[in-house]
């Protein structure tokens, strides 16, 4: 009989719980009968540790070492986080979603072990600036690019979405703001963000396109400036059940996203004409989407709240099968460097070879095997460079 290993049973239950999982949705996962992982939770019998490893990193996106803790952790939840959003809308949270808003934490706490407990910069974007019901919302986003130092006459210069994102994700990692992509494998989230006074990171889903994984950079950037996580949706939909308090910051966060990434006196300078060749001359001047463009139009009073929907659901249905045609080869390693990010992944190779981390810290906090750290490694650097 195999021994079992000394974990806490009632951790077991918890981590599941907590991510919303059923027993027999960890029985599939593992193609095991659900009676198998009842005996677990019962403390009758244990997982391996190869499968205590797939739990912990794979499945519940929990440390390790937490399972042979002696008591289940008192810790933040999505209500604690997301202050800014109903509790229908928590309570109503996706499995999926609450798994990467654990996978999230685990980034805060592996980017508190990699700076020692130490803030990255002395004082971070959000110890500068913050938002309230009476923010000159304008005003706020001219100062915001002022420290950032990317004047609109540099932003126009990218060209692209991709080189787009990929600036503004440095400058953020910079000032003290992580962010983190994944494969949310769920349309109606576009990102999430949760605030740290060291630690703050945003989560981007990497399904969507460029332009819009750069709108929810900045949207996110907003709730953090109200000192608080929070959520962008992809669909209008969700906002129009929100009221009151809740309402008023989404509205605020679209807003300060979008005049950030498109200044107002910069797009009033076109001739606003109604046309998609138009909208997609501005999409690419400013780098951002056709819809955030329309957007604009609508606020003006160009366009009709029907048109905008109409063009909105056509381009984002365009988008869609965009993505699904793209060659998917490269694939772990090019996803891994996409999601993690130049800085980070940076920041765990020196620690490693300053020996300040093992070989085992780095392939936890880089996600990846051990035995394949030498191909990733490889992948991502060439002479000593981020490819």
């Amino acid at each position: 009989m195999k021994q079992k290993l000394p974990i806490n049973k009632y951790i077991l239950v918890w981590a599941r719980t907590s991510i919303g999982l059923s027993v027999e949705d960890v029985a599939q996962k593992f193609k095991k009968n659900p009676k198998e992982i009842e005996e677990w939770e019962d403390g009758i019998s244990s997982p391996t540790f190869n499968q205590l490893e797939r739990l912990a990193f794979e499945i519940y996106k929990r440390p390790l070492a937490v399972f042979f803790f002696p008591d289940v952790p008192i810790e933040d939840t999505p209500k604690t986080e997301f202050r800014t959003l109903p509790d229908t809308v928590i309570n109503e949270l996706p499995p999926e979603i609450v798994k990467l808003y654990r996978s999230a934490k685990l980034y805060q706490l592996y980017l508190e072990e990699l700076f020692d407990g130490e803030k990255p910069p002395e004082k971070s974007l959000l110890d500068k600036f913050s938002i309230n019901d009476r923010t000159d919302i304008s005003a706020l986003t001219q100062e915001i690019r002022k420290e950032l130092n990317i004047p609109i006459k540099e932003q126009i210069k990218w060209k692209s979405t991709e080189t787009a994102f990929k600036n503004w994700r440095a400058a953020f990692d910079a000032n003290g703001i992580f962010v983190f992509k994944d494969a949310f494998r769920n349309d109606a989230y576009s990102g999430f963000c949760l605030y740290d006074e060291k630690y703050p990171v945003i989560f981007v889903n990497n399904s969507m396109p460029d332009s819009r994984q750069i709108f929810t950079l900045f949207h996110e950037l907003g709730h953090l400036l109200f000192k608080s996580g929070g959520v962008d949706f992809r669909s209008r939909e969700y906002i129009n059940q929100f009221s009151g308090y809740y309402l008023d910051v989404e509205v605020m966060c679209n807003r300060f996203a979008n005049e950030f990434l498109v200044p107002p006196d910069e797009f009033d300078s076109f001739q606003l004409t109604v046309s998609e060749a138009q909208f997609e001359k501005l999409a690419n001047h400013f780098s951002v989407s056709r819809e955030v463009i329309l957007r604009n139009y609508l606020e003006r009073g160009l366009v009709s709240q029907s048109y905008y929907k109409e063009m909105a659901t056509k381009w984002i249905k365009e988008a869609k099968e965009s993505k699904e045609g793209e060659d998917g080869g490269g694939i772990y390693y090019y996803n891994r460097k996409a999601y993690l990010g130049e800085r980070y992944i940076n920041l765990v190779y020196e620690k490693y070879y300053q020996k300040k981390i093992t070989l085992d810290n780095l392939a936890e906090y880089l996600n990846v095997k051990e035995k394949n750290l030498p191909a990733f490694e490889n992948y991502v650097f060439e002479r000593g460079k981020m490819r």
